[in-house]
């Protein structure tokens, strides 16, 4: 089977970044098949990059190649990665943006790429991803192996995201966390995951959302089983606690952006109190 390539960025589709690199893969790696996942990820957003990345990367089979660039340090002292996880490869810079869904437990290897002969020449110091990472997936495609296209780098020395972390108290059953992502439809995501619920004591029907001051109880099913434009929480595609408007732009009616602040907690009188 043809390799598979997919690409992740925050170039936009405005200017020929994009299209330059694919005719790059194109060039080197005629046999792959190119996926966009994304390139309409907010400039320098790293942690955005990493949350489309993790979300995608499941669906794609074995020995997928995924080249992700998002890199507000390009042409500094950061250096550039190709790890191998859950069956797949992942080129990115070594800026956090593959650790926060790729930990030491699922790394199978990680390299620093250091094979100036495969880059393209001169390498500029602003496009990293046309002239070192775009080859070196070909390269890849092409099957060259991990080992000719870097030296080994220690797992536990990648850059990790200072993000802010969620507090989950489980004596009181609440979980505090933020909006990490506002999709096209302005759902707010949250970084309360499905599996960090089982810290509640309580089902859904006495769970209560708070953000901006407003109130949302209870999980929803789907995006349609409230009225027009009524909020609602529910667990997205992803796997992550939402809130969405039916048929309306929840970021818009909240006035929420990436960094709110929410609570997800037990109300009160299913406390008992």
């Amino acid at each position: 089977m043809p390799a598979i390539i997919t690409l992740t960025s925050d170039f936009g589709l405005r200017d020929e970044y994009v299209g330059v690199m694919k005719g790059i893969l194109a060039a080197a790696a005629p046999q792959a098949r190119l996926i966009d996942i994304s390139h309409q990820v907010a400039p320098q957003d790293v942690e955005e990059a990493a949350l489309l990345l993790e979300a995608a990367a499941p669906h794609f089979p074995p020995g997928t190649i995924h080249l992700a660039v998002v890199d507000p340090g390009v042409g500094t002292e950061r250096e550039l990665l190709l790890l191998q996880a859950r069956e797949q490869y992942f080129l990115a810079p070594d800026n956090g943006l593959l650790t926060p869904f790729l930990d030491e437990q699922s790394l199978q290897a990680a390299f620093v790429i250091d094979c100036p002969r495969l880059y393209r020449q001169p390498v500029s110091p602003t496009f990293h991803g046309r002239d070192m990472l775009a080859p070196v997936a070909a390269a890849l495609a092409g099957g060259l192996a991990p080992t000719s296209l870097g030296r080994p780098a220690l797992k536990t020395r990648l850059k990790k995201l200072s993000s802010r972390q969620l507090q989950i108290d489980v004596i009181h059953g609440n979980i505090a966390g933020f909006v990490i992502h506002v999709d096209h439809f302005g759902n707010l995501t949250t970084n309360i995951h499905q599996r960090h619920l089982a810290a509640l004591p309580t089902g859904p029907e006495q769970w209560e959302l708070s953000c901006k001051g407003l109130k949302i109880s209870g999980l929803s099913a789907t995006y349609g089983s409230l009225p027009a434009g009524a909020l609602a929480a529910l667990i997205g595609s992803r796997g992550y606690l939402e809130i969405a408007a039916n048929r309306g732009n929840a970021a818009r009616l909240l006035g929420a952006a990436v960094g709110e602040p929410v609570r997800l907690a037990v109300r009160a009188q299913a406390q008992g109190l």
